[in-house]
């Protein structure tokens, strides 16, 4: 399994209003290989807001076929403006992982030791 992880640094004060876009589905879990998407607000931080994006692919090339799709530049076209014509977004970090151990509640079987 293959993750991209993407920290968003927001304005403060307009964190809500991007994940409120992400609401807004454009087409990436009909996109072949992909697995889970989530989204996540950063708790207790000062002078900005932060968004983290992960989505789990099948693989690498899944994730790339996403990111080379007519979906994934149709669904970042557009920025996020405040009102005053500023970006909400000021910038972001993405980073790229192989998955090595998943596991959760479903797959739970008990302690093994």
């Amino acid at each position: 399994m293959y993750m991209v992880s993407n920290t968003i640094t927001v304005l403060e004060g307009y964190g809500d209003d991007i994940l409120e876009r992400f609401k807004i589905r454009q087409g990436i879990e009909d996109m072949p290989g992909f697995v889970a998407l989530k989204v996540m607000k950063r708790l207790e931080i000062k002078g900005h807001e932060e968004v983290l994006v992960h989505t789990i692919w099948e693989d690498k090339a899944a994730f790339e076929n996403w990111f080379a799709s007519r979906e994934f530049h149709v669904a970042h076209r557009k920025p996020a403006m405040t009102p005053d014509g500023q970006k909400m977004v000021t910038g972001n970090s993405i980073d790229h992982y192989e998955i090595i151990v998943e596991s959760d509640a479903t797959k739970a079987v008990g302690y093994v030791g």
